[in-house]
């Protein structure tokens, strides 16, 4: 047997029997020899622990251990990962305020770019929960390890080009070891693909249909800039401009690379716009750029048994609302974009917002987190012969915490946790993929759904538009 490539960042390539031609990467997603998912699996459970937070003195890491601590402290066997040892014990004592039993919490310590360290931590666990950014700058090794020991890794990174690249160098061999590594378990995207899946599902059990078209409509929310997530942001806006113009034009960007038959869906418009079928005004929002994209890749990793329509079509904006009101509100939002934009594309106006945003591992206040909410109206839209206008039906997804901070280190938290523990689940649902570098529907589908449900996230199908 001929291997393919060379070790890329800690991670090798899949196997194949040698040929005269070399297919694409995207066509080695099957593995060629009989993979043993079940032994996997017992190997997995036979770890130390179920979750290792890394990057738990993080801002966020410190909210996922939080809730951990206050919610499921003695029912899981976790650890708290990073770089620093003092740290960590800090952290730890100031989690014994919600949990003395926290106290007890083993820390395990590694360099994040020191693959040997980064592997021995991975080995210990069935699931890594990585919460370290910027991911492009500090995750490369946590990934190309999970693959290599065969660890389930989530994260909360919304940094599509370094999915993409991911996708590139590890679905293949994830796919053939049964090993899920799945991107973008926060804010971004999880409201976006579950929502839109939610939608999808309701259309093919309840109206008997495919789903042609999901509109996700951001309401109104209050929340708070966390200084990480500003950090991944000016990390692709400054060392790949020309990729992140590339993502903004393509809404198949991250699907195309499964070479599925793509369809003719656009990216959202930057102007405002009056939606059709949910019948308002609209203007762009800033996670789209991601969100549609990550819907649109699970769309290609679960068709076409999957629950989306021939040309599935996907569209994500901020909520204007009806009438002159809702125009003019729109177009506020678009003028706001589009100043924010522009400034942004100088070195000035970068430099200026660096100076106003917080700092890595600053976020917003605890009052803020605790008063913040989100909420998305979610509109679905039936595939129908002929042309024919398909029946219109309506959701919502939302939280009544902080989008950015609290609502992300809960969803990524309860997604870890389905990994570890929902596996069984997920199989008998017979709707996610086994493997591969993925999205939260595609390894977790509705599985996922109920436990954000669970943990107090709303996700609700209201059913035909009257």
């Amino acid at each position: 047997k001929e291997k393919i490539g060379n070790q890329v960042d800690g991670g090798q390539r899949g196997l194949r029997p040698p040929c005269f031609f070399k297919l694409p990467e995207c066509l080695l997603e099957r593995p060629y020899l009989p993979i043993d998912l079940n032994r996997n699996r017992m190997a997995l459970a036979a770890r130390p622990y179920q979750i290792v937070v890394w990057g738990a003195t993080g801002f966020t890491g410190k909210l996922v251990c939080e809730h951990i601590s206050r919610d499921y402290a003695g029912k899981i066997k976790w650890a708290m990962a990073g770089r620093d040892r003092q740290k960590l014990e800090k952290v730890r004592q100031e989690l014994c305020t919600i949990n003395p039993d926290v106290k007890d919490v083993p820390l395990l310590v590694a360099d994040a770019k020191n693959a040997a360290e980064v592997g021995n931590m991975l080995q210990q666990t069935k699931v890594v929960l990585s919460v370290a950014g910027p991911f492009a700058k500090i995750g490369n090794e946590v990934v190309a390890q999970a693959v290599e020991q065969g660890t389930h890794y989530c994260d909360i990174t919304g940094e599509v080009t370094w999915v993409k690249r991911n996708m590139e160098k590890y679905h293949a061999t994830a796919a053939a070891k049964g090993v899920k590594i799945v991107h973008c378990c926060g804010y971004d995207s999880i409201p976006s693909d579950i929502g839109a899946l939610m939608m999808a599902d309701y259309a093919e059990k309840q109206l008997g249909k495919k789903v042609a078209k999901v509109y996700t409509l951001a309401g109104t929310g209050k929340g708070g800039f966390s200084g990480g997530t500003v950090a991944s942001g000016m990390n692709m806006m400054e060392t790949e401009p020309q990729e992140m113009s590339k993502v903004a034009r393509d809404q198949y960007y991250l699907a195309s690379y499964h070479n599925k038959q793509l369809g003719n869906d656009k990216p959202a418009p930057f102007w405002p716009t009056k939606l059709q079928e949910p019948g308002e005004w609209a203007g762009p929002f800033i996670m789209e750029g991601c969100n549609a994209r990550v819907v649109q890749l699970s769309n290609a990793l679960l068709s076409p048994q999957g629950p989306y329509g021939r040309d599935f079509r996907y569209t994500e904006m901020m909520a204007g609302g009806e009438g002159w009101g809702g125009f003019i509100k729109a177009s506020l939002i678009s003028g706001i974009m589009a100043v924010g934009g522009l400034a942004l594309s100088t070195s000035l106006g970068m430099a200026l917002f660096k100076k106003l945003v917080p700092n890595p591992g600053e976020g917003p206040s605890l009052e803020l987190q605790r008063t913040g909410f989100w909420s998305h109206k979610i509109v679905g839209v039936t595939e129908e012969p002929n042309g024919q206008q398909g029946t219109v039906f309506t959701g919502e997804c939302g939280d009544k915490r902080d989008p950015g901070y609290w609502s992300t280190s809960r969803m990524v938290l309860e997604s870890a946790l389905c990994l570890a523990l929902d596996d069984e689940a997920i199989k008998q649902s017979g709707k996610c993929r086994d493997g591969g570098v993925l999205t939260p529907a595609s390894a977790m589908g509705l599985v996922l759904m109920e436990r954000l449900k669970a943990a107090g996230l709303k996700f609700t199908v209201h059913g035909p538009a009257k």
